[in-house]
């Protein structure tokens, strides 16, 4: 049996300069060793038995890469056969417009002599089974190509390079073939003119898609050319749908961001060195596919900061040519199966000069912690302060809105992990994080806050401010002044769950901290007073209904004059304290168990309703509302903060 060695003889320039860049080079010198020269057995059989599709790289004339698709006649798996372990055998059935097309018809042409560069007849390839994640991906060059018919190809690839692949970001679908495809070209601008922009259609399918393929290509030094050898690369970069940005200045430039990954950052270091890059986007639903090609520049820290918002990596490029092929690809994702996100994409990130991008820069409003009040071992409310640059637009919050904190500064970024089964969204962590607002700021500008939350077993940033608190002071129930320097910056203010104006006459249905909210517009309609007449059920699921109750006591720092409050304490608790509270136009009654369906017909009827809890507690409510006879438009339930 033959025996895999390196196909490598370390990491080209270019890859040792992005390692370099964030800060991988020294964990990374050695890994080089892990491409190896051939393909496994079971990566043999992986291409040849598991994939209806295959995206590989190839040059143009003028030396360009591009990401092209080879499938089968139907789409079919078994359209690639692997007689061996360095070769590859492709029987592709191509369409008009596609890149590869021009590349096999000018080796059958030219019998495979006098290519316009070295590196024309180089090719890498990246196979991935959708429905299970499994990826790998391998690198070489064609040996020989038989034409079959003007679109029927024969292809002889050898490979020199082979690997497995991070297969994190990649959305699960289920593909079958596609028997009747018919391919059209809705645009073929191989060479855009200096000031052209990307048509409309193109930008929305590039901002639509949830996966790229990325080809790239390294050309040697001659000083260096032994070791470091020409070759090209083929990847595929997965997010959530809009995770590539287009500017909206030049309509061209296509910002692709770079997530926490395997660390050998071989796309990235062949863009370093060549500043080119492909990209091609499918639409596994038509059979549309897009062909990007152009120069590129990958960006890291600052200056990929000033493009896109709170993402420190990303590689921008300028597209040079594109082509978009209607129906082409004849795989399609499975009628009626579901798109599975991965757990690990993190979310979508703007480019700074779009409207979402400066609504969510942040930098403008500051917010310092400047007390907490320790209420039970998990459970703290937060008072922040709020500074703002100069001329700023003054905060404004409606009471239940929630407010986005970036604490990014402070805490800094993750340490690497490569995968993180436990907690997926932990690897691209940006440290953001949305509570809703628990004191009210009716008509006035918000200089301070507070936000009542509970720490989260693990979580990086509540658990970072219970420390802070904990280490302040281990008094409970009074406020302590915070001396450490906790800042973040005030991303925005969220959320249509608040209370309007006029009277009101409502239900609202809260399961633990999911009070917040309603502590806020407690907190507003005592400050409103005789301006209002109104009716309020709370109907609450608690496990500390103590706790709760002093909260909303500390809400209602004015009677209530025309306000009836009527707050129903769904416990497990024997006995409740309710003294200072149950009086005046407020009314408790504790209930032993949980919330009931039989509990809503006597409270609902003509009332509006609001709902605040973690995720099967808010399911339950709703479908005991819909039983009471409660029909949707009724009740508004809120996002867990």
């Amino acid at each position: 049996m033959a025996v895999s060695i390196s196909g490598l003889r370390g990491w080209h320039p270019g890859e040792v300069a992005m390692q370099s860049k964030l800060g991988f080079a020294e964990a990374m010198s050695s890994t080089w060793q892990k491409i190896e020269d051939r393909m496994r057995e079971q990566h043999r059989i992986f291409h040849t038995g598991n994939l209806p599709f295959i995206p590989i790289t190839t040059i143009d004339d003028e030396g360009r890469p591009w990401a092209s698709l080879v499938a089968g006649a139907d789409g079919e798996i078994g359209f690639v056969e692997g007689p061996d372990l360095k070769t590859l055998i492709v029987n592709a059935r191509l369409w008009p417009g596609e890149p590869l097309l021009d590349t096999l018809n000018k080796w059958v042409d030219g019998n495979g002599q006098n290519p316009t560069s070295p590196e024309r007849y180089l090719t890498a390839g990246i196979g991935i089974e959708f429905p299970t994640r499994r990826r790998n991906k391998f690198a070489g060059y064609i040996e020989d190509v038989k034409r079959i018919t003007k679109l029927d190809f024969r292809l002889n690839l050898q490979v020199n390079q082979t690997t497995g692949n991070c297969p994190k970001y990649i959305n699960t679908r289920q593909l079958v073939g596609c028997k009747t495809t018919n391919p059209s070209i809705a645009y073929e601008k191989r060479h855009m003119t200096q000031f052209e922009r990307l048509p409309k259609e193109v930008i929305e399918f590039i901002t639509n898609a949830d996966t790229v393929f990325v080809g790239s290509v390294y050309r040697s030094d001659p000083a260096t050319a032994a070791k470091f050898p020409s070759h090209t690369g083929m990847n595929a970069r997965g997010g959530l749908p809009g995770f590539t940005r287009v500017s909206p200045t030049d309509g061209r430039s296509v910002v692709l961001p770079d997530y926490s990954g395997n660390r050998f950052l071989s796309s990235l270091g062949n863009v370093e060195s060549s500043k080119q890059i492909a990209l091609t986007i499918v639409s596994f639903t038509t059979g549309n596919v897009l062909y990007l090609t152009g120069t590129a520049e990958n960006l890291v820290g600052p200056p990929a900061l000033e493009v896109m918002v709170k993402h420190a990596s990303i590689t921008v490029m300028k597209t040079t040519g594109f082509i978009f092929i209607r129906d082409a690809l004849p795989v399609r994702q499975q009628f009626g199966t579901e798109v599975e996100r991965s757990p690990y994409s993190p979310k979508v990130k703007y480019l700074v000069e779009e409207p979402k991008g400066q609504a969510s820069a942040g930098g403008v409003h500051k917010a310092t912690l400047s007390s907490a009040t320790q209420l039970s071992h998990d459970l703290a409310v937060f008072r922040f302060k709020v500074t703002s640059k100069p001329g700023a637009e003054p905060i404004k919050i409606r009471p239940g809105q929630a407010i986005a904190l970036d604490f990014m500064e402070w805490i800094g970024p993750p340490a690497y992990q490569h995968m993180a089964n436990s907690a997926p969204g932990s690897i691209n962590d940006d440290r953001v994080r949305t509570w809703t607002v628990s004191s009210t700021h009716e008509d006035r500008d918000v200089t301070w806050f507070d936000l009542t939350m509970r720490e989260m077993k693990g979580g990086a940033v509540t658990g970072a401010l219970f420390d802070v608190l904990r280490h302040s002071s281990n008094k409970w129930e009074t406020p302590i002044t915070i001396t450490e320097d906790v800042v973040c910056e005030v991303v925005g203010v969220t959320g249509d769950f608040f209370l309007g104006q006029g009277n009101v006459n409502m239900l609202w249905v809260a399961g633990g901290i999911g009070i917040t909210p309603f502590l806020a517009m407690l907190s507003a309609l005592s400050e409103r007073r005789a301006k209002e007449n109104g009716d309020v059920v709370l109907a609450l699921s608690t496990r500390e209904p103590e706790m709760m109750l002093k909260l909303v006591q500390a809400s209602l720092r004015n009677a209530l004059l025309k306000l009836r409050l009527r707050i129903d304490i769904f416990t497990r608790q024997d006995h409740v304290d309710m003294d200072g509270i149950d009086q005046g136009n407020i009314r408790i009654k504790i209930h032993k168990g949980r919330i009931t369906p039989n509990y809503f017909p006597e409270v609902a009827s003509d009332r509006d309703i609001l709902i605040c809890g973690p995720g099967g507690f808010g399911d339950l409510a709703m479908d005991g509302l819909r039983a009471a006879g409660v029909s949707d438009d009724k009740m508004l339930r809120e996002g867990f903060y």
